[in-house]
């Protein structure tokens, strides 16, 4: 009772006499506060952002809705090029983009930009500032959030400090800071319903209003409801805990909402309605999409076969979207702990909101549980988590409240509760920080092509892009390596091209044994101060054995020598390959025709390999000498596409905007024009919002 009865903004006590509740008192909410600190959050967060952005796409997903974009800037049409994108045929034999138009239409601006500036490069590489503009697109998107986040926080009544710290782990330890890098439409659909579930608390919270600013407030949340599925059409599960939220105010507000206002209780008992009229008004333009592209207002280009698109079994998806190594929101957003911390607190103040997001959790885990790509690869987490995140952190506040000493602890159960909360927030926010930072410095699609065994990805703990993507980023910043290539001492020999990994669920973690594939480039540095210097390559040929034996030639500086090679003992796949060098450096060339596993067996990998190059060794006369192999990160070719951002063979230092505008062999002059002014735009947000943080206090 004391839980259906706690509505946040008409607190009622309720005491019993033989179990008959009575009201006997109710308190005014304090006036809406003011959105100076959230503002200055949003500013701050859009900063990080913005100078961490990627400056590409991902997936096909994001270059269909990026071309539907393009051609309604250039053609002002919705049809679509016959070319590799997520297409389907409308009923005038057309292709259309499979997704809603509303993340195509809100991206029109920044496309429209990207091709201004796109402009000023030449005609084959104009890709790359339309994507680093798009790039800000979710990152003012996900921004967006978080200081709505920080503005609901006030408007249930929390302290600023709470409400912006609690913010600021929305904002950077969970996965929404890797999302806000992507062109997913998940953000922007977020983004749509927390800002409708946030216009539907405004009416009750000032002491006073009038009925035609509540009839304002309802009719543009309904709006923003509709404008969500415009961009998601599968979110419309969304629609079920609005719906029960607005019957339980319409059936309460005769006896409650009446000491709140003006309005007549009756009057207050309808206001509801507006909601519905502004959904209704807001999916109109769906419809007609809908209509003139499919042939139905209902339906949507993901086709009419539902069946084949949940075929999952809810107990599967649902754990995997919630608990799974490698997709289970617990390790991609550790905060989230907090919330089930604080859930009892939160649902004792505020009730009606609690059900809110209970009711919305179950709706969305319920769907995309049964949806067949449930786990949304590749991105980084439960990618359809992602609109729900703001309202599952939500009842976090009291637990940041306890935190930061914005309660008083009188008793002793409240003395524990603090210590509880001052112990986790920080724990469990510098983990959120630690897996997002991953998500974030590592392309997420690179793991993806290293462990092509989803099972293996999503089920195993070693297997975890987590795990991954850790070992792919201690791999780049060896600061030896880092050494290595910039003094090149001698007795060094660097892996300049041409190698894959080895093979295992940590590839890539370790720089031999490497396969080769086709022809891999060693650049050699011998000591030659004491005397002629003598190189061994160990190769191995481990194909499977219906296969014929590998052809291997080396070529040094580009020319094939004949070399003799020894068989290893007890090793009947290995050779040695020695030959001798007199120059620093020598560029040697391992060559050999290549096979791909993939068309062997079933499940192997899908790359063409040469051979395993196992070890290098340096010797002079008869004695082996000191040596290291590190690993080259070369410079990529420049392409629009994204298949180099995240090929294994491309090692990236991070997966930043920056550098590739550093390392990319492009018309560099306008590109560091546009990334200086990028640089700008993201330092003076972070510096405003900054200053804006400073000057708010509770």
């Amino acid at each position: 009772m004391e839980f259906l009865a706690s509505w946040r903004f008409v607190p009622v006590r309720l005491y019993t006499r033989a179990h008959y509740p009575i009201i006997t008192s109710v308190t005014r909410p304090p006036k809406p506060p003011k959105l100076g600190p959230s503002l200055a959050l949003m500013l701050l967060v859009l900063g990080v952002y913005l100078l961490t952005m990627s400056g590409h796409t991902y997936s096909r997903d994001e270059e269909t809705m990026l071309a539907v974009s393009e051609s309604l800037v250039e053609q002002g049409s919705w049809e679509l090029p016959n070319k590799s994108l997520v297409q389907a045929i409308g009923v005038n034999g057309k292709h259309y983009s499979q997704y809603g138009p509303g993340q195509s239409l809100a991206a029109v601006p920044w496309v429209a930009l990207g091709e201004t500036l796109g402009r000023i490069v030449p005609k084959e590489q104009a890709g790359f500032p339309l994507r680093l503009v798009l790039a800000s697109y979710n990152a003012l998107i996900a921004a967006g959030i978080c200081g709505l986040f920080a503005a609901a926080g006030l408007l249930l009544g929390y302290s600023r400090r709470a409400s912006l710290l609690a913010a600021g782990v929305l904002a950077f330890c969970t996965f929404l800071w890797p999302h806000s890098r992507t062109f997913f439409s998940e953000p922007l659909v977020g983004l749509c319903l927390f800002a409708s579930f946030y216009l539907l608390l405004l009416p009750t919270a000032p002491a006073r209003l009038s009925s035609r600013r509540d009839a304002l407030f309802l009719l543009l949340s309904g709006g923003l409801s509709a404008a969500a599925l415009a961009v998601k059409v599968q979110y419309v599960v969304a629609l079920i805990p609005f719906l029960v939220y607005l019957s339980w105010w319409a059936l309460r507000g005769s006896r409650e909402l009446r000491h709140l206002t003006d309005v007549s209780a009756p009057r207050r008992s309808i206001l509801p309605l507006w909601w519905l009229l502004g959904l209704g008004v807001g999916l109109v333009p769906l419809f007609v999409y809908n209509l003139a592209f499919f042939g139905s207002p209902l339906a949507t280009g993901y086709g009419s076969d539902l069946k084949s698109n949940f075929q999952t079994p809810l107990i599967e998806g649902a754990l995997g979207l919630l608990v799974s190594p490698g997709k289970g929101l617990v390790w991609f957003a550790p905060p989230i702990l907090l919330s089930i911390l604080g859930f009892r607190s939160f649902a004792r103040r505020h009730g009606a909101v609690a059900l809110f997001v209970m009711l919305l959790a179950a709706a969305i885990v319920a769907l995309f549980g049964m949806y067949t790509f449930w786990h949304g690869d590749g991105s980084w987490g439960p990618r359809y988590l992602v609109p729900l995140l703001p309202f599952a952190l939500l009842p976090m506040l009291p637990v940041m409240q306890r935190a930061v000493g914005g309660a008083s602890s009188v008793t002793p159960s409240e003395r524990r509760a603090t210590k509880l909360s001052r112990l986790a927030v920080p724990v469990l926010a510098a983990l959120g920080f630690a897996v997002s930072v991953l998500g974030v410095l590592v392309n997420f699609d690179t793991y993806v092509n290293i462990q092509t065994d989803a099972e293996v990805r999503y089920w195993t703990f070693s297997g975890s892009p987590i795990v991954g993507n850790f070992d792919l980023l201690r791999q780049r910043l060896r600061p030896a390596d880092w050494l290595v290539m910039l003094l090149h001492p001698p007795g060094t020999a660097i892996l300049k091209s041409g190698f894959s990994y080895s093979g295992g669920s940590t590839a890539g973690s370790e720089t031999l044994p490497r396969w080769t594939t086709g022809n891999g480039v060693i650049e050699v540095w011998p000591d030659l101060s004491r005397g002629p210097v003598s190189v061994t390559l160990r190769l191995a040929d481990p194909r499977p054995p219906q296969l014929p034996r590998a052809d291997v030639s080396i070529l040094i500086g580009g020319q094939s020598v004949p070399i003799a090679h020894v068989p290893v003992m007890g090793a009947s796949a290995s050779a040695d390959y020695s030959l001798p060098v007199g120059a620093s450096p020598t560029v040697l060339t391992i060559h050999s025709d290549t096979w791909n596993p993939s068309r062997v067996q079933k499940g192997g990998r899908k790359e063409d390999l040469g051979v395993v190059l196992e070890g290098v060794t340096m010797s002079q006369g008869s004695q082996p000498g000191s040596y290291r192999v590190a690993e080259a990160m070369p410079v990529p070719p420049y392409s629009s596409q994204p298949r180099w951002y995240y090929n294994p063979d491309v090692k990236h230092p991070a997966d930043l905007w920056i550098v590739y505008i550093l390392e990319m062999g492009m018309q560099r002059g306008a590109i560091i024009a546009l990334g200086l002014s990028l640089l700008a735009v993201g330092l003076l947000c972070l510096l405003a919002g900054w200053l804006g943080l400073r000057g708010a206090k509770d």
